[in-house]
């Protein structure tokens, strides 16, 4: 079995078992687990897109380089992703609510 890659959250720290709580204010998590730096280091399977498009309410959601790079490393790697017009998490893959900014191609395929 191929050994589970190294992660961190997105700001380089160890991942903790809180970092998924929601900001009450944001609704955003604490943290966000990314691809280690080493991992992601690697190469990219998919170009490195930084905005995604919900496609119930229609806003545009940019998130952060980490995250961007992650799912350009491991398009599979998340089951859900954040909304800045919700500001909620929803499902990302081929039943999910998300396409790349500027396409029709589903977040997380």
């Amino acid at each position: 079995m191929p050994e589970k890659p190294r992660t961190t959250l997105s700001d380089g720290t160890q991942v903790y078992p809180e970092h998924r709580n929601i900001d009450p204010k944001t609704g955003m998590q604490q943290g966000y687990v990314v691809l280690a730096e080493e991992e992601r280091a690697k190469g990219f399977v998919r170009p490195v897109r930084r905005s995604y498009k919900h496609l119930k309410c229609g806003v545009v959601t940019t998130m952060g380089q980490t995250l961007a790079e992650t799912y350009a490393r491991d398009p599979y790697f998340y089951s859900g992703t954040f909304c800045c017009g919700c500001s909620k998490h929803f499902p990302v893959g081929e039943d999910g609510e998300f396409v790349w900014d500027g396409t029709d191609e589903k977040v997380g395929t």
